[in-house]
């Protein structure tokens, strides 16, 4: 196949749909699927309006690069259409270069659409637009006319100038000199519809080509640092090089269109229910003082109640999963109708209060919030609710990854820990023995070890009293109780202590959940405690989702647990009295992380080989890890989360930054009037400022204040939902959150600053 002929044909279709008014990207798409199609190594196309460029490696190495130049364009769908359908025959039969140029002239030789065609859809689209902005049957007989010079006048002007500012702005001129010349002949009666539609259209337009090219290239270039960060926070290297995803600009290109075209439409659609005087006249009509609607306010804060309730009092981290979607439901519906309807209460509460009202600066900062405040609240309730957002996300992500070696010692006590479940007593041996085997023969320089064997037993506590259950009817997470039982021999071989008991009692430890009582029952059987323990005999085995206790018993005591457990989960598949312990086994080592994972890795294969071997139970598994190793795992897990937390959080607050910003500029210029007004009957500047300041400060740090009051509730809740992921440094959580708050406050302080400057700047009399 002759590739350099192929790839000529290949521009030619190119060329020709640019030419008939394809878009960039739809000609970069399919010519990207063409060279797919035909299997070249690599392939690059550019495209612009003026050019076109590609460059492809064949499957012989061979590098070919043509260069098409394009001096016009033009308009025609009907070709485009069967170019289209031209491009998708070339992907699914790549037809060779001979048979790939008759199918291009077979195209390009099909007769052009008949000139009638194209003034006929001009005069239906011209006629369509006047219709739809409510013109009467003279302004449709303009817009026939001007779209009728549109089609012509533009046919003979692409064919001449290049440049398309310089085309748009001939149309456009000649647009507005027909509707101005037709209405002072009296042909058209509504020339401001006409003229307030193309500067509507014409303004889409630029601010849509401006934000596209202004927001893609940030985004080029901000993915890069996001990926650095991500490279950075995963620990993986980062290999510098620069890349331009064409998918993702052409999916951004179509969104933001849309979003566009969206906008024009609802500005065309208030045009057209609004007459342009009232328009002109809009800012001069003002807001209508806003009725004080209790009833909504008590709701907002009934709402609020609630969630503030829920947050503070739900105590198991299970439940607090569920509970926080109700919460934040509960807390937003509540925030908003605070802000609406409690806000204006408040203020209106202010205004009578005549000592405080009737001073200058509170009299035009409560005034002009209270006829203000119909359309500010929303904003003002948006804001809360993203500062919000920011705060809890990036405390909680940055909350987990610093938390990095509490959660690991949580997961993994030891340096190499490992743990053998649903074992026997006799295969809790084997264990032991070929644990303390492997570190013999290894040689490893062993700092600390456990040997820990126990029965673990799920189960309800509730009044005090302490009920094994089916393991299905533990409906309520936040009574479940993880009891781990100990033998009083056990007990002394890990201690070293001798508990001298006897049938009937036990040491007790509990983590924070007991009445340390004499007596505990546990079903029907009642134990005698004859002490309390400070710290828990057992290095593992807690489960910080769930309550724990530890009791120490007799071999007698421990065999009638273990019945009561295999009578309770008789109906489910649980395993054998004596034949559900777990055995749990530690080593740190000395030395360095590299020497903990050489030494810590033997040890845990001879530990699975007595699984692979069948020494073990089949019902038997194995949890395992080192935890020098797994660190690496954790970056990745959460190193992932809090690169969302803090792109999640940016965006929040780039958002609340924009609308407070914007939100006090436009008010600045509504404002403007009204303070020259002031400072022409007297006030000064300082009073101006000082009124400026109030007003502002209610706006800006209202919203912070309550997103402060919302974390405050909302920590509570955030603690037990961390504790799923192993996170129990609540000093750290703490500190975070803290931090998170005064970089946050910070940020929004220079905001104030920003926005009060320029605000003061605009209504100030010069």
């Amino acid at each position: 196949m002759d590739y350099q002929r192929l790839l000529q044909g290949i521009l030619d279709i190119g060329e020709a749909m640019l030419m008939s008014g394809a878009e960039n990207f739809r000609i970069d798409d399919s010519l990207y699927r063409i060279c797919k199609s035909y299997g070249f190594v690599k392939y690059d196309v550019f495209v612009i309006p003026s050019n076109i460029q590609i460059t492809v490696e064949t499957p012989d190495g061979e590098i070919l690069t043509q260069i098409r130049h394009i001096e016009s364009t033009d308009t025609n769908f009907d070709r485009l259409d069967y170019l289209n359908n031209l491009c998708r025959y070339v992907c699914q039969n790549k037809p060779d270069d001979k048979e790939l140029r008759e199918k291009y002239l077979e195209v390009m030789r099909r007769p052009q659409q008949k000139p009638y065609t194209k003034y006929f859809a001009a005069v239906m689209g011209g006629t369509g637009f006047a219709v739809f902005f409510g013109c009467n049957f003279a302004d449709a007989i303009v817009a026939v006319i001007v779209s009728l010079m549109i089609v012509i006048v533009g046919g003979w002007l692409s064919r001449r100038e290049e440049n398309l500012m310089i085309y748009n702005l001939i149309l456009s001129f000649l647009s507005e000199v027909i509707i101005i010349e037709s209405v002072r002949m009296g042909l058209g009666s509504h020339p401001e519809r006409i003229m307030i539609g193309i500067v509507m259209l014409l303004e889409t337009i630029i601010t849509t080509v401006i934000s596209l090219i202004a927001g893609i290239a940030a985004g080029i270039l901000g993915s890069k640092l996001a990926l650095l960060l991500l490279l950075r926070l995963l620990h993986i290297p980062a290999v510098l090089g620069f890349y331009v995803s064409l998918k993702g600009i052409v999916i951004c290109m179509v969104m933001f269109g849309g979003i566009f075209l969206l906008i024009l439409f609802l500005n065309l659609a208030k045009i057209r229910l609004n007459r342009p005087v009232e328009l002109l006249h809009g800012n001069n009509t003002g807001e209508k003082e806003p009725k004080a609607k209790w009833l909504m306010a008590l709701i907002g804060f009934v709402c609020l109640g609630i969630g503030y309730y829920l947050a503070i009092t739900t105590e198991s981290p299970i439940s607090a999963i569920s509970i926080f979607l109700l919460a934040v439901i509960l807390v937003m519906a509540g925030t908003y109708l605070l802000f609406t309807a409690g806000s204006i209460v408040i203020l209106k509460f202010l205004r009578r209060r005549k000592k405080f009202y009737y001073k200058t600066g509170n009299f035009i900062s409560i005034s002009g919030m209270l006829y203000r405040m119909k359309q500010n609240a929303v904003g003002l309730a948006s804001i809360c609710i993203l500062s919000t957002g920011v705060l809890l996300m990036i405390s909680m992500t940055v909350s987990i990854y610093f938390g990095m070696n509490d959660i690991m010692v949580n997961r993994y006590p030891y340096d190499t820990d490992l743990s053998i479940t649903s074992v026997s007593e006799e295969e809790c041996q084997t264990a032991i023995d070929a644990f303390e085997k492997a570190i013999s023969d290894n040689a490893v320089p062993v700092d600390k070890k456990a040997e820990e064997i126990y029965l673990t037993i799920i189960s309800h506590f509730d009044n005090g009293q302490i009920q094994i259950a089916e393991p299905n009817t533990l409906r309520d997470s936040a009574s479940v109780l993880t009891l781990s039982l100990v033998r009083q021999s056990e007990y002394e071989k890990l201690t070293g202590t001798d508990p001298a008991l006897q049938d009937g009692k036990i040491l007790a430890w509990a983590s924070n959940i007991f009445e340390k009582s004499d007596s505990l029952t546990v079903n029907d059987s009642v134990f005698s405690v004859k002490k309390w323990l400070d710290n828990s005999p057992l290095t593992c085995g807690r489960d910080i989702v769930y309550r724990n206790a530890v009791f120490v018993v007799t071999d007698s005591d421990f065999e009638k647990f273990d019945k009561m457990r295999t009578e309770m989960y008789k109906n489910t598949s649980a395993t054998p009295a004596g034949q559900d312990l777990t055995v749990h086994l530690g080593l740190d080592i000395t030395g360095s992380d590299e020497t903990k994972i050489a030494y810590g890795t033997p040890v845990l294969d001879a530990i699975k080989a007595l699984q692979d071997n069948g020494q073990l139970s089949d019902n038997s598994w194995i949890t395992s890890g080192i935890r020098a190793q797994e660190y690496d795992s954790y970056y990745a897990d959460n190193g992932s989360l809090l690169f969302i937390g803090i792109f999640l959080g940016s965006l929040f607050l780039l958002g609340t930054a924009m609308i407070i910003y914007y939100k006090q500029i436009s008010e600045g210029y509504e404002d403007q009037n009204r303070f020259e007004i002031m400072q022409k009957v007297g006030l000064s500047h300082r009073e101006v400022k000082s009124s400026i300041r109030r007003q502002i400060l209610m706006v800006f740090f209202l919203p912070l204040l309550m997103a402060m009051l919302h974390i405050s509730m909302a920590f509570p809740l955030i603690r037990r939902m961390l504790l799923l992921f192993g996170m129990t440094n609540t000093k750290l959580f703490i500190g975070c959150t803290a931090g998170t708050v005064l970089i946050f406050a910070m940020v929004y302080g220079l905001i104030y600053i920003m926005t009060a400057k320029s605000y003061y700047h605009i209504v100030e009399r010069k």
